[in-house]
């Protein structure tokens, strides 16, 4: 495998975490407007515990989602999970998937990913999620994975 800095990183996009901001905006705005309504200072505090949880929760695991690539390679790393790297070579197939309910309940997996397979165990995978990632980004991995491997079927996404 290549060093790091030679690793292109598909770039993030912060679509899957503007639903939760809305919401947490919404309540801390409620409760602002209730503190006034009432002078009651817990409702002051109340916004806190879960703007505190959803900021963990983005640096702990969101964060820690990475998918990287070159011409020979990609990579993924994900908190709680071992680094894996698929060579060009090695992939037996590319899939556009939809989790299960399993895989939903689990959130071991993102929900729309394109997959990229080889042989190999459980981590025989790597998960290209279409939410968390630049679909640009996406696209041009794919299209060097197309020009490696014209052999497969790699689908395509639409921007």
């Amino acid at each position: 495998m290549t060093s790091d800095s030679e690793l292109i990183p598909l770039r993030r996009t912060i679509q899957p975490y503007v639903g939760q901001t809305i919401i947490l905006g919404g309540f801390t705005v409620f409760s602002a407007f209730v503190f006034i309504k009432t002078s009651e200072s817990a409702f002051l505090w109340a916004p806190a515990v879960p703007w505190l949880l959803f900021g963990v929760f983005i640096v702990c695991f969101g964060m820690k989602y990475r998918v990287l690539w070159d011409q020979e390679s990609v990579v993924m790393r994900a908190s709680g999970g071992p680094e894996r790297c698929i060579r060009f070579d090695e992939i037996t197939s590319v899939k556009n998937e939809v989790s299960s309910a399993g895989d939903v309940l689990a959130q071991s997996r993102p929900f729309r990913r394109i997959a990229v397979y080889r042989n190999g165990g459980p981590n025989g995978f790597v998960d290209i999620s279409l939410r968390h990632l630049k679909l640009e980004d996406i696209q041009e991995l794919l299209g060097a994975i197309r020009k490696s491997r014209p052999d497969l079927d790699v689908p395509k996404i639409s921007i």
